[in-house]
């Protein structure tokens, strides 16, 4: 099959706005995965490469969509929309599932409304002062809403009183330009549960995230793996069940497509709580979906398969199916 690859490069890696493009390695492993399954593929770039040269889509069958976009808090959704308004078929969800996946604050209420637990939280404006009462206790976490891969989150995300929360609260809104997320912090384990597939979508088992013990952040947000990190979690049958309970919940209410990683905290006692799904995430071969085909006995290109079946399955149960994937 001719598939395009679309995605943002990321050129400087010390650049908190690319925090979330893709390295030339990640994009180049994505790439020959594809090859090695036996497809031809055409580097197409990002969604403004698309709209200056729409005739490369030309003979394109389907696209593998990585692209991030670059700004705003739509911007994973510029490429599918793209896409759609091309009627080139693509994998990976469309641009709403985008949009309310990387707001945290529009996924926060969804999981309260289908009685996912999640941490509580409040939401502060730029221009707004943190409360002088709040309804959460220390120690707390701020984020921005509309970030992912960890931007404006380190060590000093984690706060223990008011004067370092309204401190930190000022400096998120003035780093990222955006309103800022207060939530309970959960400082026992983390679990992430990536998924593959549609209707109904397949939940793989849940991957403990190792923590950095001073910060009890996951090594991943904080970029290092120091050399004594913890992973203090029982990861019991059921606990992974349940994981993968509230991840494919999470999935179907965005209604996502193909593939999505959803993030959990766990409490001492065991609840777990919904932390963000990400319906674009990473296909770092050292990140998830890498150690997940590590877990599974899978060669990466084989689980980077899965997620193009899936998606040519979806296209196939529509009535409005491209002729390209028909077969």
């Amino acid at each position: 099959m001719r598939l395009g690859l679309t995605y943002n490069l990321q050129t400087d890696p010390t650049d908190p706005r690319q925090a979330e493009c893709d390295p030339p390695r990640v994009v180049d492993a994505v790439r020959q995965a594809l090859s090695t399954l036996g497809h031809e593929v055409t580097r197409l770039g990002s969604a403004e490469e698309l709209l200056q040269m729409p005739e490369r889509l030309h003979g394109i069958e389907l696209v593998f969509n990585l692209a991030e976009g670059t700004h705003g808090r739509c911007r994973e959704a510029w490429v599918p929309t793209v896409l759609e308004r091309l009627k080139v078929p693509y994998v990976g969800s469309d641009p709403l599932a985008l949009m309310l996946g990387l707001d945290k604050l529009a996924c926060k209420r969804l999981a309260v409304s289908t009685s996912v637990p999640t941490p509580q939280w409040i939401m502060v404006n730029p221009g707004e002062s943190v409360p002088s009462t709040i309804p959460l206790t220390f120690p707390m976490i701020v984020k921005p809403r509309y970030e992912g891969s960890g931007r404006a989150i380190d060590s000093g995300a984690v706060v223990y009183d008011h004067a370092a929360l309204a401190q930190r609260v000022g400096w998120s809104i003035n780093e990222c330009q955006q309103p800022a997320l207060v939530e309970q912090f959960i400082p026992f384990g983390e679990l992430t549960v990536c998924l593959i597939g549609n209707n109904p979508v397949q939940a793989y088992p849940a991957i403990q995230r190792p923590l950095d013990p001073s910060t009890r952040l996951a090594c991943h947000v904080v970029r290092s793996i120091p050399s004594d990190m913890i992973a203090p979690l029982d990861l019991t049958d059921e606990l992974d069940a349940r994981a993968r309970q509230i991840a494919t919940t999470m999935f179907d209410v965005l209604g996502c497509h193909d593939m999505a990683r959803v993030d959990l905290r766990v409490d001492q006692d065991g609840q777990l709580y919904f932390l963000e799904i990400n319906p674009l995430p990473s296909f770092d071969p050292d990140g998830s979906f890498g150690l997940l085909a590590e877990y599974l006995g899978l060669r990466y290109a084989d689980l980077i398969g899965c997620v193009v079946d899936a998606t040519i399955r979806r296209h196939q149960s529509t009535s409005a199916v491209v002729p390209a994937l028909r077969r």
